[in-house]
């Protein structure tokens, strides 16, 4: 629902909304030249008027125009004449009137040009659809980000989805200030607010005795420039005409022969709000607000393309579901819980597996669950989690339905739960589901199974226990949507290892000339993420980059895996050899800038993107690498070129540690006999980046717990500060 409610209002009005906001940044920039040109010095009205009175010749109406400007309305000859004023003078300093692009802009930010009803209805709708959008992509954002208390954190996802999370932050508080104020000007427009001052002078005449001058005038001098709206002044061919005054504080009549009130009126709270709403909308009164309200709506361009691109994006990839059961007849529910869409294609992979294999399934959303099947024995659930454990858009209110629903204890069931294991609650919806299933008296076939970062031999894991489970061969062919892809050569290799059929290798490559088209790299940074298909192949393999775009060609480690589906392949290719390959941005596993020193740690192939990472600092921030491997002869990458990294100054300090060497060590453990310096590096900002296999991901994190014991830190708070990363395969 909160992403209907943010989705189809900007998709109605984006185009609107656009040329409303695109016309009020222009208009945000005259309140500010305004200020630039407008003269300064405190006096009274007073003294003002009686200043512009001996200058200017049929003085008639003085005017302080927001911005500070003093406006004259005044007799030339027989034409009325409006000038700019100095305030300490009185002296005429240049014609005035409104720019005429001003006008033109403005009647396109009020009425669309049409200056009709209909088209300020329209503009109120935008604006009051604004606020709806914007509020409710805060609590997007939000639930994205895993809660309020991480709003302020690393934003994460592809670079379309991090620019328009990262736009829609910064923009926010400037959007919904300007759309609420649109939403009170567009309802006083229609009087739908009321107006204030409820009283108005009626057949207020002078005394008819001799006029004061205007200097003299004791209520005139009570009154500060500052305040001034407007100043009407007293015909001097009729006697019994009055001075009339509008101020920010009230309105009144002063009697031109004793320059007291004949009547005044302060401003009530309704003519004060309308007072605010006008200066906090446009920007006249505080320029500077204007012009910060101005760059706020500078975005709303960038948040409509990026906007409808996601959504576009997301409705590409919604799913298709061929044979779905009724549920009434379905003895299999497969519910899926999805943010962007990426989860139903591991589901439609499965529905189309287990209808292959004989079972009446019905595949729907979570949040379409309102009663189980009469003939329904089995329940398998596929969630995301969104954020730091929330639920995904298509699951937000499935707890809340099964709570209503009668318990159902023939039910079996089963929960695999996607995510990101960047998030400190990884897949923590789905743990929340699992238990929620177990309240509600169904039973579990095993504990919830996970996937990290949607990998694909996590899934096919789940897919052949669920199969054994089943005791039904599944065929599932689950196919990923792949990118264009660009076409490598192979132009050098080293190889690392006694054993060849573990045998690691380092392989570059670089583009190849096609269709005439100059070879060139797509652009990518080191850690992202180089997709290759192998022949035969249906599903690609991810291997870390260790170099960038910028360095003008692609590098990878690859070790060998006996029955692996891609890397024998990928292996035993030779210079010359050619494959088509694409790049996948890796946002998560990007060196944080900046100058806080950087730890390091590796095991294996994880090394690649780390020696990136060391190559690439040139600046000489302090890194420091923990590295493990079998032995210092067996799967030592790189050996040679760290220890050039650290004579340069680019590696602070290696330190290595060898599994098959004596005495046996592991990274973690150089960890923990270092934990004093470490912790102390934690403490002061140093980031820390691990790069590797699961099981050793696993046991660093552990050390690091130890770490930073006692220190005020903790693993899950730097995760959410992006200070604690990792590639993990």
């Amino acid at each position: 629902m909160l992403r209907t409610l943010h989705s189809i209002p900007a998709l109605i009005i984006a185009l609107l909304l656009v040329v409303v906001a695109g016309a009020g940044v222009a208009l945000s920039i005259f309140p500010a030249l305004e200020h630039a040109g407008a003269a300064t010095g405190a006096v009274d009205v007073a003294t003002l008027a009686a200043r512009v009175d001996a200058r200017l010749d049929g003085a008639e109406t003085i005017m302080r125009r927001p911005s500070g400007v003093i406006v004259a309305y005044h007799l030339a000859g027989q034409a009325q004449r409006a000038s700019i004023v100095d305030p300490a003078t009185g002296e005429a300093l240049a014609d005035w009137q409104p720019p005429r692009a001003h006008r033109w802009l403005r009647d396109l930010h009020r009425t669309l040009l049409l200056r009709n009803d209909g088209a300020r209805i329209a503009v109120g709708i935008a604006a009051a659809c604004l606020v709806l959008v914007v509020v409710s992509g805060l609590f997007l954002l939000a639930r994205r980000m895993g809660g309020w208390w991480h709003f302020a954190g690393r934003v994460r996802g592809d670079v379309l989805q991090r620019a328009h999370d990262e736009t829609a932050r910064i923009v926010f508080a400037g959007l919904l200030l300007t759309a609420l104020t649109g939403v009170a000007m567009s309802l006083a427009t229609f009087g739908l607010l009321p107006e204030g001052g409820d009283s108005e002078p009626f057949g207020m005449h002078a005394s008819g005795a001799d006029r004061i001058e205007l200097e003299r005038m004791p209520a005139l001098r009570s009154v500060d420039v500052a305040q001034l709206k407007q100043l009407k002044l007293a015909d001097r061919d009729d006697p019994t005409d009055v001075i009339e005054i509008e101020t920010a504080g009230g309105t009144g009549v002063v009697d031109p022969a004793t320059g007291t009130w004949l009547w005044w009126q302060a401003a009530d709270g309704w003519q004060r709000f309308h007072a605010t709403v006008a200066m906090l909308h446009t920007g006249e009164g505080a320029w500077w607000l204007g012009l910060l309200l101005g760059l706020s709506s500078l975005t709303v361009p960038v948040l409509a393309a990026t906007g409808f691109l996601l959504w576009l994006r997301r409705r590409r990839s919604l799913p298709r579901l061929v044979g779905n059961a009724p549920l009434r007849d379905a003895d299999t529910l497969l519910l899926v819980g999805s943010e962007g869409n990426t989860t139903w294609g591991f589901a439609i992979a499965l529905h189309d597996a287990l209808v292959r294999a004989g079972l009446r399934v019905h595949t729907a959303p979570m949040n379409d669950l309102r009663a189980w099947g009469a003939r329904t024995r089995r329940l398998l659930v596929l969630t995301a989690t969104y954020g730091d454990g929330a639920a995904p858009a298509s699951a937000s209110r499935f707890l809340t339905r099964l709570g209503r629903m009668a318990p159902a204890a023939a039910l079996e069931f089963a929960v695999l739960g996607f995510g990101d294991r960047q998030f400190p609650r990884f897949c923590g919806h789905a743990y929340a589901v699992h238990e929620a299933l177990v309240a509600h008296g169904l039973h579990a076939l095993a504990a919830p199974a996970t996937v990290d970062r949607q990998s694909e031999p996590e899934f096919l894991q789940w897919c052949a226990w669920l199969a054994r489970t089943l005791d039904r061969a599944l065929d599932v062919r689950y196919r990923a949507l792949l990118p264009p892809t660009t076409t490598l050569q192979v132009v050098s290799r080293e190889d690392y290892g006694i054993d060849a059929q573990t045998r690691t290798s380092v392989l570059r490559l670089a583009p190849v000339r096609e269709h005439g088209r100059r070879a060139r790299l797509p652009r990518f940074e080191t850690g992202d993420l180089l997709g290759v298909v192998p022949p035969g192949g249906v599903a690609p393999r991810y291997y870390s980059c260790v170099s960038a775009a910028a360095d003008g060609r692609v590098e990878i480690c690859v070790r060998r895996q006996p029955g692996g589906a891609c890397s024998p392949w990928l292996a035993d290719l030779r210079p010359g050899a050619t494959l088509r390959a694409f790049f996948r941005a890796h946002e998560a596993f990007r060196l944080r800038a900046g100058s806080a020193p950087v730890v390091l740690v590796g095991a294996g192939t994880g090394i690649g993107p780390l020696v990136g990472f060391i190559r690439h600092n040139v600046a000489g921030r302090p890194m420091h690498l923990y590295f493990g491997a079998r032995s210092k002869d067996d799967g030592f990458l790189y050996g040679d070129e760290l220890q050039q990294l650290v004579a340069d100054g680019r590696l602070r300090t290696l330190t290595t540690a060898f599994s098959r060497a004596i005495p046996r060590a592991y990274v973690q453990d150089r960890l923990l006999a270092d934990a004093a310096r470490l912790r102390e590096l934690v403490v002061r900002g140093a980031c820390v980046m691990v790069c590797g296999g699961r099981a050793m991901a696993e046991g660093v994190a552990r050390a690091w717990e130890q770490i930073l014991a006692g220190s005020g830190l903790s693993l899950p708070r730097l995760r959410a500060q992006g200070r604690y990363v990792e590639d993990v395969y």
